[in-house]
This record gives C-alpha cells, structure tokens and sequence, in this order.
C-alpha cells in the first residue's frame, strides 16, 4: 500500500505542470565509434522524480554505455552518456527511457564502428625477418609469428614479439633497457590497436578486458610503459599486441615489484637484454576483448634477463655478460619477494622447453654462454 501511495504522489507530481512535459534529448543522435561522453538533458515537471534505462533495440541491458546519474528530480541538463569504442565492426543502437510517474520518454543514440582514420592494417599477417639482436628467444614455431616495432632510438628498434592468433596474446615479447632507451616522458594512455597486424587477429583493448566470471584482469603490459617514456615508443606500448589478460592482485603487486627491478637493474649495465613472457599451456580461463574475441588467460608469466657491461666489472669471466630468469605461477601472491622465483636461465629453459638468447654463443662462443645460462651470479642473488 505504501509502494502505491508513493507511485501516486510521484505520478501526481509528474502531472501537476500540464505545460511541461517528459522529455530525454541527447546532445547527439550518432555518435563516434572511439570512447567519449556527451550530455543528455532531461526536461520534466519541477520537484518530479525520473529514472533512465539504457537498453539495445530488442530490450535487452547494454555493457558498453553508462548513464550518470541514472535518476533525479526536475529538469537536468548535465546528466552524461559514456561509451566504449566500438570494436565490433557495425553501427549499434542504445536506446535511452526515461520514465517519470505515468509519462515516459524515449530517445535512440546509434554509434558508428571504430575507424583508425589513416592507419593501414594488412589484410594477411606475416612474420618479419629474424635479425640477429641479443634478446631475441629461438623463433622455430611455425604456427607463431615473430613481429617487430622500430624505434628512432639508437638500438632502432622498440620491441618484437611472438605472436599466437588463436590466443591472442603475444608468448614474449623481447627488447634491450638502458635509461636511454627508458627515456623521459610520460604515459600516454594511447590504447590502440598494432598497425602490423589484421584487425581481425588481434585484440580490441581501448576498455579492459571482459571475463565471465568474478575474477578481474587488468591489462597487463609485457612490455612496461615505464620501460619506454618517449611519447612514439610508449604509444607502442599500448597496443593490444603487449598485453595480456592479469589478475589485477599480481599484475600490480609482485609483477609491479619486478618490473621496477628490472629497471633499476638495467641503470648498472650498459644494456640489459629482456623477454617477457606467458605460458598459455593449459589455460582453461579466457577473457573478452571489446569485440567479445576470446583471449587466453595465462597460467604464468616470465622474465630473463642477460645484463651486458662493458667495464666489464660485472661478469669479467664471461667477456661481460651475466644472466638470471624468474618464472610466477599466474595468482596473488603474500607478499612481493620475487628473488624467491629466481632462478638460472638454464632452469627456465629446461621448464619451459625454450630457447633463450640464442644469438649469445655467437657473440661470446659455446662454452660461456652455457656458463652464462648456468650460474646464479652473485649480482643477482646478493651474496
């Protein structure tokens, strides 16, 4: 009785003004297909209560537009629409209700397809040639692709990575650090999309990840943006290309706490050779991109590391170059010790059945390599 007595004082209200009536009125009706916001004002009675729903055509809710604020009282003109980019290829329709007592109003608002505007993307993918750089990891996979983005800076190039189209994550991704090639800058937020690649064979990131269960995944660089501050090289970095799907409690805890090691450990050598990677072996977990294509959540990730001085104060026995890896099972972890998951490169070789630096005996012959790749040097492990 109660619930009626309010909806006949609210429907009372919302007819007490003849002259006005309910009204919803985006500020426009099509909209771009990248991530924005507009207003909407709503026209109703003074002191009368609405609310607005957002609905596709057929009724259904919509997961990639917000209302804010969803209800209130009387005419408002600041109330905003926020919508995600349009990854899926077609124009899609939201249709706005708003209610108030025994009045409604409808208005419709149609976003256009996300358009790269003069970014080319191939109709095919193909590998690039394998040079011959420090970092690189064996590339003899044929169902993977080896993909690399140039750089102005000395070392020409930013980062390559192999890629896994069934996935849609990258199994490492492979580049040198120093601070030049950190640089100065800042984080641009420019989530795009790898103009290296179709766009129907990598992942729509401009909003995070989408997952059918409770479990939330950041997307987490393999490349860091930290790792690369000047602006064309850290845009880069934000291709979907480097990313994978992270439980947030390990992306921004452990893995955040080795990230910064790296870096710090790469202002002691002249150049600190780097492969990050996933193991999507045996993922049974996916997540959605924004076009609703399925990526593999992986089930760990990895980093080695083959630091090179030239003084040669640090691995004088082996011509300069000392080496470590760390592999993380993919979870939360107590705290953000990550010396406990180091270990030799030939441990995670043998873990993982990779190939690590495979360009190093060239440069230093057979047998230090394999004594690079074998020892815990106490740079590493402190003693």
């Amino acid at each position: 009785m109660l619930l009626v007595a309010a909806l006949a004082v609210l429907a009372a209200a919302c007819q007490q003004s003849v002259d006005v009536e309910l009204d919803v009125a985006p500020k426009h009706y099509e909209i771009e297909g990248k991530r924005g916001t507009q207003f909407v004002t709503v026209t109703a009675p003074a002191g009368s209560e609405w609310t607005i729903t957002l609905t596709d055509s057929n009724g259904s809710p919509v997961d990639w537009v917000d209302v804010d604020p969803p209800t209130g009282i009387g005419t408002r003109t600041s109330v905003t629409i926020t919508w995600n980019t349009n990854a899926t290829g077609e124009n899609r329709t939201v249709v706005i209700t708003c209610v108030c007592g025994a009045q409604k109003a409808i208005a419709q608002v149609t976003q256009q397809p996300y358009s790269s505007g003069s970014a080319s993307f191939p109709d095919m993918i193909h590998s690039d040639p394998v040079p011959k750089w420090m970092e690189l990891p064996a590339t003899k996979d044929a169902s993977l692709y080896f993909i690399s983005h140039t750089s102005t800076n000395r070392a020409g190039r930013n980062f390559s990575y192999y890629w896994d189209v069934d996935a849609l994550v990258a199994h490492w991704v492979a580049y040198p650090l120093n601070k030049n090639l950190i640089s100065t800058g800042g984080r641009s937020e420019k989530w795009g999309l790898d103009p290296k690649l179709p766009k129907d064979k990598q992942p729509w990131l401009f909003s995070g990840y989408r997952s059918g269960t409770a479990t939330r995944y950041d997307r987490g660089h393999q490349l860091p943006s930290a790792d690369r501050l000047a602006y064309q090289e850290n845009v880069q970095t934000f291709y979907g290309t480097n990313m994978t799907p992270q439980m947030s409690d390990f992306n921004g805890k452990i893995w955040a706490s080795l990230e910064a090691g790296v870096r710090e450990w790469s202002r002691q050598f002249d150049t600190l050779y780097v492969v990050t990677g996933c193991v999507v072996k045996g993922s049974t977990e996916c997540a959605y991109d924004n076009a609703g294509k399925q990526v593999a959540v992986p089930t760990g990730y990895y980093k080695v590391l083959l630091g090179y001085d030239k003084t040669r104060v640090k691995g004088a026995q082996t011509q300069g170059y000392i080496g470590v890896a760390f592999y993380l099972d993919h979870m939360e972890y107590p705290n953000n010790d990550y010396m406990k998951t180091a270990m030799t490169i030939d441990a995670l070789e043998a873990k993982l059945g990779e190939d690590f630096f495979v360009n190093l005996p060239g440069a230093i012959g057979e047998v230090l390599a394999s004594q690079v790749e074998s020892t815990k040097d106490n740079f590493w492990w402190g003693k």
